[in-house]
């Protein structure tokens, strides 16, 4: 498929994104892998709501442009993704207003390593957690390899102080795993405002991973 006709999804994915909240402005970016030499990525300064063909770049894998404007600042993350994950095919970077909250505080890797709700291993297979770097820096796509190395499963990340990142199959795969950070996060959230969280146990925790790996869930059920 010509690369222009991966636009009109890109496009749409903005245009969600957008509306939905998960990111304002000119912020967040978002790319597809084209081939094993290219990818597509969203221009820097531009409004996600309201992309046009023009608001796209094609880039090699060095970050070289191929064609159209100025890449997205944080190209080298989307890089850092695909150098290190070849099944990803498509990268979603926005700034989720809980989630962006909740990897501001100094208690997110300790909130991670429990599961709260199911859906996160489901959708997310986990949730990575980087440390503060620079943005725009190499110091970030060295901290978000490590992360990912860390957890290897995990296809969200929380930035620290910086937003999320998450990674898919296709553009909307990795849109509606940034959704369900979002509400993972909204729902910590809540539950902390009502009293102490009640997370799984290791029995249960284990369980959940046996259905993931797609063991029957009744026998899963009853062992």
């Amino acid at each position: 498929m010509e690369w222009r006709e991966k636009c009109k999804e890109l496009i749409e994915v903005g245009q969600a994104l957008y509306e939905k909240g998960l990111l304002v402005g000119t912020d967040g970016n978002f790319s597809i892998r084209l081939n094993e030499q290219e990818m597509l990525i969203t221009a820097s300064g531009r409004c996600k709501g309201k992309l046009t063909t023009e608001g796209f770049t094609r880039v090699n894998f060095n970050g070289d442009i191929l064609s159209g404007p100025k890449p997205a600042r944080d190209i080298r993350m989307h890089l850092a993704v695909y150098h290190t994950k070849p099944e990803i095919k498509s990268v979603v970077h926005a700034h989720p207003p809980i989630a962006t909250g909740l990897s501001m505080t100094k208690e997110i890797s300790h909130e991670l390593k429990k599961l709260a709700l199911p859906e996160v291993m489901f959708n997310l297979r986990g949730i990575a957690v980087t440390e503060y770097c620079t943005p725009i820096s190499c110091e970030v796509p060295e901290e978000l390899i490590k992360a990912m190395r860390q957890n290897p499963r995990a296809e969200a990340v929380l930035l620290a102080n910086h937003g999320a990142l998450t990674m898919g199959e296709t553009p909307w795969d990795a849109f509606y795993k940034m959704e369900t950070l979002e509400m993972f996060a909204k729902t910590l959230f809540v539950s902390k405002l009502f009293g102490t969280v009640s997370y799984l146990d290791k029995e249960q925790t284990k369980k959940v991973d046996r259905l993931i790996n797609g063991e029957d869930p009744d026998v899963v059920a009853r062992s």
